[in-house]
């Protein structure tokens, strides 16, 4: 598969296998980053054309009844993941739906801090 796909390294052909098993079952909207993936569940067509009245295509349950048989390993939802939500975190960043905007979670700004006081207070002004 190597050349065929997005990221022909040793996670990107699995990783892209997957979305195109997960294409196949109807889920549609899957994004990754590597070995990262992000789901997006989209409201179905309905007749009412209400949104108080939403009726979803999958969820977390109907994504792990495809990946479990397969034993994908992924993360416990607790220790890192979620159900669908509005906001979510992914690659370090936090992802707001609703109001359009993204931010630095607070680990990934840290890290970021850090590494711009360490270049501030370098006294010889030289950068590796």
């Amino acid at each position: 598969m190597e050349g065929f796909f997005s990221a022909g390294n040793i996670q990107g052909a699995p990783a892209d296998t997957l979305i195109k098993i997960l294409e196949a079952n109807s889920i549609p909207i899957v994004l990754k980053w590597v070995d990262n993936f992000i789901f997006f569940c989209t409201p179905k067509l309905s007749e009412s054309h209400s949104l108080t009245d939403l009726q979803y295509r999958n969820d977390i349950t109907a994504i792990l009844s495809i990946t479990n048989p397969l034993g994908i390993p992924w993360h416990p939802i607790e220790a890192k993941g979620q159900d669908f939500h509005s906001t979510v975190s992914y690659v370090g960043f936090i992802w707001s739906l609703d109001s359009h905007s993204i931010s630095l979670s607070c680990k990934k700004s840290i890290k970021y801090l850090a590494k711009v006081t360490a270049f501030l207070s370098n006294a010889s002004g030289k950068v590796s």
